[in-house]
């Protein structure tokens, strides 16, 4: 479970999406109507973003922060019933998040990526989706000693929970503003000092995107 590589991949290939029909598509009335708009179906969603890695846990206070840049994005697919929505989706990505020991005493951390695998519940009206999403995540972590010249990788498990709003820009493109919460459970990190190695950590994203669904 350590490499998201191939939802990252899936998730990024936006080029594959359908081209509008036409002037009217691409610029439609902010306020009209745009008749049946179609919610259910494949979804691509590429997202980028820099955040901070909040770490917990016995050896949380030995380290800063990890902060960074992460890309990738989502991939899913919805199933509409009248106003409701139901879909899965899992989303992957590469990320750039590292940080040093607080003290000078030549730890450091970084994680490699992440990712999630989630239901998600919407309900529609008129051109705006409400929805609520949650599921499983998993984190790869790693934490270097290099005064000892030890590291250890571990993947962390955990869950994620979230919601959001999506408001339908044409037939096939939807903008969607989301946030989420996640949690990664401790592991223990060997090279981490004897009663102090058990490292946990939460993150919260705030996610602006432009979704595409075919």
């Amino acid at each position: 479970m350590r490499r998201v590589h191939a939802i990252v991949a899936a998730a990024i290939v936006a080029a594959s999406a359908p081209a509008p029909a036409g002037a009217v598509d691409l610029y439609p009335d902010f306020g009209g109507d745009l008749g049946p708009i179609k919610w259910g179906g494949f979804i691509v969603a590429p997202s980028v973003g820099y955040e901070t890695l909040h770490l917990n846990g016995s050896g949380s206070n030995l380290l800063g922060d990890p902060s960074g840049w992460r890309v990738g994005g989502e991939v899913g697919y919805d199933y509409q019933v009248n106003r409701f929505v139901l879909g899965a989706a899992a989303d992957g990505f590469y990320t750039w998040y590292a940080g040093n020991g607080q003290k000078g005493d030549g730890l450091e951390s970084k994680l490699f990526d992440f990712g999630t695998v989630r239901g998600r519940l919407g309900y529609t009206f008129g051109r705006f989706m409400v929805f609520g999403t949650g599921g499983y995540a998993f984190g790869d972590l790693e934490v270097r000693n290099n005064l000892a010249g030890v590291s250890d990788r571990q993947t962390l498990n955990g869950w994620t929970a979230g919601g959001g709003v999506e408001w339908a820009y044409n037939k096939s493109f939807i903008l969607r503003t989301e946030v989420a919460h996640t949690v990664f459970d401790p592991s223990d990190f060997s090279s981490l000092p004897a009663g102090r190695q058990g490292l946990g950590a939460n993150l919260d994203l705030f996610k602006i995107g432009l979704i595409t669904k075919f």
